[in-house]
């Protein structure tokens, strides 16, 4: 069952609405409702890294992960999914 919500927005953020509404008929609940559930599902995601960098091997494989970066010492995706693929090709 829908639910009918008031809610005040400043000028900048009404422009904003409309702006994302426009190109959808001009259905600004259709851009709230859609804001809403993409901010919900932003925190659950958020709360889900959250846990896993709880964890001493996570952060410990993300510093190193950085620190190979920031040396130049990462390989490509393209090239090591190749090295992959020939392996499994044998």
């Amino acid at each position: 069952m829908a639910k009918k919500v008031q809610v005040v927005l400043d000028d900048e953020t009404y422009r904003l609405l409309e702006k994302l509404a426009h190109p959808r008929a001009g259905n600004k609940s259709f851009v709230v409702r859609e804001a809403l559930r993409y901010f919900a599902d932003r925190e659950s995601v958020e709360r889900v890294l959250d846990a896993v960098l709880a964890r001493r091997e996570a952060r410990e494989a993300m510093e190193a992960g950085i620190a190979a970066w920031k040396r130049g010492a990462l390989v490509p995706h393209e090239r090591a999914t190749q090295g992959v693929r020939r392996k499994r090709a044998r």
